[in-house]
């Protein structure tokens, strides 16, 4: 009907041809017919740019967000957030780490990685003070002037063979470009020059021996420390050798900061000291770490084991780097006591 009424009014009148209403009408419809164009072709340029039908902006589209917020629902928002930061931090549930060990094929690697010479060190530069001896390698550290990290291969064929007595030839280390830390930084300080390669695991051979007791190799160690559960790990770790044929040593000071220091040297008292074993050999591949203070203690040795990880994040070392990913990453995430013990 409202089609036949224009026709008609186009044919009688021509007065209401350039009426305002008809006009202003059409220009209307026009210019939003236009807007529509432009709309479509800008969601349609923006769907071909991200790829995808429905463009991110409009599936992010929320109306609560552009609705003012209400002050008396902001209050139960924060106690929601921290129920839920609570949640994922259960740390006892860390120990589960040590499932990847487990389900992993170590028959699977091949340990060609074993046969390099540094295979057994931490990760190390060119600017490093790196002293490779035949029986052990360290990692001096003039700031603190001892090392921070020993590293060697004990075996069980070694540890078999005749010993030599141990003459404690303490002596400053002429390979130490910057000088070592002398006797006279211990003396009357009140702790031992305790050795971080032990003395008694190269006393199969009589230079060998005598090479352990460079100043190097020392670090300040309480008295109690050193004669008490230092040295019963030390003797465990022989233990070890013996029973696992071969096995990789790496032990050290905590060096993380600033310590107190004795000698006109300032050799610095570490807070804690780590040892890594490493038993690389099939079938059973494995590796246990150790943390200690650095003061007297009667506690089992499992209780002072760690992970590897946990000892990297601590000392800045990055330890076994030759080893492929998977297989380093299991050993060092996990805890196996029950390998070792």
């Amino acid at each position: 009907m409202a089609q036949k009424r224009k026709t008609t009014s186009r044919k009688t009148s021509a007065k209401k041809r350039p009426s305002g209403r008809t006009n202003s009408g059409s220009s209307f419809g026009r210019f939003l017919l236009g807007i529509i164009i432009l709309a479509g072709l800008a969601y349609a340029a923006l769907a071909i740019k991200e790829g995808q039908l429905v463009p991110n902006v409009i599936q992010e589209f929320s109306v609560e967000s552009l609705l003012p917020s209400k002050s008396d629902t902001q209050k139960p928002e924060p106690t929601t957030v921290k129920k839920e930061l609570a949640a994922p931090t259960p740390k006892k549930e860390e120990p589960k780490a040590v499932e990847p060990e487990k389900s992993l094929d170590y028959d699977a690697f091949d340990l060609y990685f074993t046969t390099a010479f540094d295979f057994g060190w931490p990760a190390y530069s060119t600017t490093d003070a790196v002293i490779e001896r035949p029986y052990y390698t360290i990692s001096y550290s003039e700031e603190h002037e001892q090392a921070m990290w020993v590293a060697y291969k004990l075996v069980a064929d070694s540890l078999a063979k005749p010993t030599f007595e141990r003459k404690d030839n303490f002596r400053e280390d002429p390979r130490v470009r910057t000088e070592s830390a002398s006797l006279a930084d211990y003396r009357g300080s009140g702790y031992d020059r305790g050795h971080l390669a032990p003395a008694a695991d190269f006393s199969y051979d009589e230079f060998a021996l005598s090479q352990s007791f460079y100043m190097s190799n020392m670090s300040p160690q309480d008295p109690s420390f050193n004669r008490g559960i230092w040295k019963k790990l030390e003797d465990q770790v022989r233990n070890w050798a013996k029973v696992n044929n071969t096995i990789y040593v790496v032990t050290g000071p905590v060096l993380n900061k600033k310590f107190k220091t004795i000698g006109r040297n300032e050799v610095s008292v570490p807070e804690y000291y780590y040892k890594i074993v490493l038993d690389i050999e099939k079938p059973e591949v494995k590796a246990i770490a150790f943390l200690m203070k650095n003061e007297k203690s009667s506690a089992d040795l499992s209780t002072f084991v760690v992970s590897i990880d946990e000892l990297e994040k601590l000392t800045k070392l990055d330890f076994f780097p030759a080893m492929p990913d998977e297989l380093e990453d299991a050993l060092e995430s996990g805890i196996s006591i029950n390998k070792w013990f």
